[in-house]
């Protein structure tokens, strides 16, 4: 059985997913700056990493009216590179001015799992080919995934700017005055242009280094209302909890097991071991799945929030609150919106005797 791994994502209440293979990061969307002559779809462009990176509003190049972005909008980059070095005439990469894009930023609302789609599960969309097509087709099919249908995203078509989609019509009570169009997002209050704006200089400074090996990738979680952190190099995917069954006479850091796509994935409750009080575990739940040893295990989070880099100098030692009890745990602190999180070793956490459950007790 051939797998598929998908970044599934929503936008406007619809599911969609785009192979993991062109996914390069995943933001919170920052501050875009506007410029002229480029196509309606693309909303601006962002400084990342030193290098100017083009984000397209997914929804606009769909051919649907506008919508107002928010502090809870994500940019998903993708690698496109690959789009122009399979063209075999070097004129027509001349004379195509996107062939110089290597990443491409998409605005979606919401990122939510890293799945693998068995190619049986996956079919074509059903209108495809029916009749004389107006442009590309942006889906490539369409995916079921137990009651819930999702949309394979083709990233390979929709930088196609020889096809450009008619947009709606937009009543006269609708239109911004072109007075206005000086900020990505006009109808943003002070705060969230501040709050965009501070997005968009992190985004440029943490990349403000020559030496990126120095950089350290790591997924930002929440758990009881505080922030942690775990090293990208020790995770597999991010899941929602579901099909979820508690399981009696364990360990209160056992939380229960988990049906992932057929596998049986022990959850893990750490708050115990970080000494916070015990929480619920609800639909809203995440689990974090990462390598434990021969199987893997899924660490529950109240929230994922951010994939972001840190400079290993960011990195504190362990503060004298937390050394008594999470000294083995934790490798240290780094500063993260306005407040400090901790980093989790998780393969220390994962490989501890604890986890261990005694049968014969």
């Amino acid at each position: 059985m051939k797998h598929q791994s998908y970044l599934t994502f929503s936008m406007h209440g619809l599911l969609f997913a785009v192979d993991t293979n062109v996914v390069k990061e995943i933001l919170w969307l920052p501050e875009l700056t506007l410029i002229e002559e480029c196509p309606s779809y693309i909303a601006g462009v962002i400084n990342m990493h030193g290098k100017i990176v083009p984000v397209m509003d997914l929804n606009i190049r769909f051919g649907n009216p506008p919508q107002r972005y928010g502090l809870s909008d994500r940019v998903i980059i993708l690698d496109v590179s690959e789009l122009y070095s399979e063209v075999p005439d070097q004129q027509s990469k001349i004379q195509n001015p996107i062939s110089k894009i290597n990443l491409l930023g998409i605005i979606v609302n919401d990122v939510l799992d890293v799945t693998e789609i068995p190619k049986e599960d996956t079919e074509p969309p059903p209108f495809h080919g029916s009749e004389v097509k107006p442009h590309p087709y942006f889906v490539s099919g369409q995916a079921k995934a137990g009651e819930k249908i999702i949309m394979i995203l083709d990233h390979r078509t929709i930088l196609d700017v020889e096809f450009e989609i008619e947009e709606p019509e937009i009543g006269e009570s609708e239109i911004i005055p072109q007075s206005a169009i000086k900020y990505f997002c006009p109808e943003a209050v002070q705060q969230e242009r501040e709050l965009f704006h501070q997005r968009a200089i992190q985004l440029h400074h943490i990349f403000d280094s020559d030496d990126s090996a120095a950089l350290i990738p790591v997924a930002v979680i929440g758990l009881n209302n505080e922030y942690l952190c775990v090293e990208l190099e020790s995770l597999r995917e991010f899941s929602r909890i579901h099909n979820f069954t508690p399981v009696p006479c364990c360990p209160e850091h056992i939380a229960g097991n988990m049906n992932l796509r057929g596998n049986v994935l022990t959850v893990v409750d750490i708050r115990s071991l970080l000494n916070m009080r015990a929480g619920k575990i609800s639909d809203t739940t995440k689990v974090i799945v990462a390598d434990a040893g021969e199987f893997p295990a899924g660490v529950i989070a109240d929230e994922i929030f951010d994939v972001i880099y840190l400079r290993r100098e960011d990195i504190a030692p362990v503060t004298n609150a937390r050394r008594a009890v999470s000294e083995k745990f934790i490798k240290g602190t780094a500063p993260y919106s306005g407040k400090m999180m901790a980093m989790l070793d998780l393969k220390e956490i994962l490989s501890w005797d604890g986890l261990v459950v005694n049968e014969e007790a």
